[in-house]
């Protein structure tokens, strides 16, 4: 029930959906609802809907004629959440939403619940990509135009996933990385103008100042909004978290480390998420909130299990250093040993079996390129690598299903086999290494335009590609079956013309068998 204090504070907050003097704004007016993000399990659907502006009471979702309670996701009413529990698996349902007048806000679509716990699909199809974020305006770091990416997803929707993965880096607006550290001073100017221009983030005011609610709801909708919008309406949406989601870049200096996340950067990462990602459904308990955040577990049935990480939050250094949590490490290897689904999938925000020669990748290596970026790799901990081989260790110890790694933050596309890391044998079941495509990155590529080098293979490793490593854009589609693994990429970089997107052909194939 709204009080008067709250329809009066959205009122006076509807310019922060339009074009504001000072440049503070959302992206283009794509109509009433700026974007439709939904998540689903097996007994379970959600939905968030983030408006153009904000409504005088509650928007009304509706689930096959019945009405789910509306949850108010941001202060100023900008993002609105639903959630519907104990729902049958596998079943499709119609979904409409409307205004508190009853009028439509879009047509009714509908939106389908994961197969049943102790279902046998004997087919289920996932959408891979990462790296989606980046101003539209792309300067004076360079990402791809909205057109451009929004022409990507509408490609691969074309081939009807039944749900999409999307690792890391949904959003990129870095504050004490990019405006003090990082790059060189005429770049970190350039940065400041953008910011001021777009999107100021003020960390000498109040967390929830004006101002700042404003820059989150700016950065929200140029940058997911605008290509999101509803185009993923009926697929169940996925979001891993990545460095830049925290609002920083993976570095560290004199002046400290940039992660684990600060306080003001986690709040600003908690009120992206609230607003613009899709709910989180399949958490596992790790028995603190904050370190259950890091990890989200997809169960397709008997056929498939999804385990995603985030490697940004959780880490640490000294004797025991890590980029997980001990509590989601410990999670990952005991789930990898005891779940019966067919097909296990792990879904790190750092990559395995490659290195951009950044601080915080599972490897040691350093980049060449201290010339136009800063090389911060000497405070790399070794404990980072420790926990990537005991967490290689469970996946290639599996005796019946394949190991496969499809990961997020680098911005290429490869398929690789892992056969060794560093004493580790892996031979008997190697690791299938997969960078899926990036969605955002402009051109020239990353990591080569900013570190002067390549994506490369991490010497520690004895790896095979199977699909050359590629700075280009793309996605994959991952299908899976009772006894294997298909994965189609689809890769696209400019200056090839956005028109060739929409016919777009898999550039490689590749199956990875069940074991016998």
């Amino acid at each position: 029930m709204y009080d008067r204090r709250f329809v009066l504070r959205g009122a006076a907050a509807l310019g922060l959906g339009g074009f504001l003097m000072d440049g503070v704004a959302w992206s283009k007016s794509q109509g009433t609802v700026r974007a439709i993000l939904p998540s689903a399990t097996h007994d379970t659907l959600a939905v968030k809907a983030l408006l153009e502006t904000p409504p005088s009471a509650p928007p009304v979702l509706t689930i096959d004629g019945r009405p789910v309670a509306a949850q108010r996701m941001d202060v100023d009413g900008y993002a609105w959440g639903f959630i519907q529990r104990g729902l049958k698996g596998g079943t499709r349902h119609e979904l409409n939403l409307k205004d508190e007048f009853g009028a439509a806000l879009r047509d009714p679509w509908t939106l389908k619940t994961l197969p049943g716990l102790d279902s046998e699909p004997d087919h289920f199809r996932v959408l891979f990509f990462t790296c989606a974020g980046g101003d539209e305006e792309g300067k004076p770091y360079g990402y791809l135009s909205v057109a451009e990416r929004r022409a990507l997803f509408d490609r691969a929707l074309s081939f009807k996933p039944d749900l999409a993965i999307a690792n890391g880096d949904h959003v990129y607006w870095d504050l004490d990385t990019a405006l003090k550290y990082r790059r060189d001073a005429a770049t970190r100017a350039a940065t400041e103008a953008q910011y001021r221009k777009i999107a100021w983030i003020d960390e000498d005011t109040a967390f929830d100042s004006e101002t700042n609610r404003r820059s989150i709801n700016t950065i929200v909708g140029r940058q997911i909004a605008s290509i999101y919008e509803d185009r993923f309406a009926s697929v169940p949406l996925v979001f891993v978290t990545d460095d830049h989601d925290y609002y920083e870049n993976d570095n560290a200096g004199p002046w400290g480390y940039s992660l684990p996340p600060r306080a003001f950067i986690f709040g600003l990462y908690q009120r992206t998420a609230a607003m613009a990602h899709p709910f989180a459904l399949s958490r596992p308990d790790l028995g603190d909130p904050y370190k259950s955040g890091t990890l989200e577990a997809v169960r397709v049935g008997k056929l498939l299990e999804i385990d995603l990480f985030d490697c940004r939050r959780g880490w640490s250094t000294g004797p025991n250093a890590g980029v997980l949590f001990p509590e989601a490490e410990a999670w990952l290897i005991e789930r990898t040993r005891r779940s019966t689904a067919k097909h296990l999938i792990q879904a790190p925000s750092n990559p395995f079996g490659w290195s951009a020669g950044k601080l915080g990748e599972w490897y040691a290596d350093g980049g060449s390129g201290e010339s136009t970026f800063q090389n911060d790799k000497g405070y790399w901990q070794k404990g980072w690598f420790e926990q990537h081989q005991r967490l290689a260790a469970a996946l290639s110890a599996q005796e019946r299903r394949a190991a496969i790694s499809i990961s997020g933050d680098m911005h290429a596309s490869a398929i690789s086999t892992i056969t060794r890391s560093a004493d580790l044998d892996l031979s008997s079941n190697p690791i299938n290494a997969i960078l899926p495509g990036t969605i955002g990155t402009g051109t020239p590529g990353f990591p080569s335009s900013a570190r002067g080098v390549l994506p490369f293979h991490a010497a520690a490793l004895e790896i095979e590609d199977a699909a050359p490593m590629e700075e280009r854009n793309g996605f994959s589609i991952v299908d899976a079956y009772p006894d294997r693994i298909e994965v189609r990429q689809f890769r696209w970089r400019p200056p090839e013309p956005v028109e060739a997107i929409a016919t777009l052909a898999p550039s490689h194939s590749y199956t990875i068998a069940r074991r016998s």
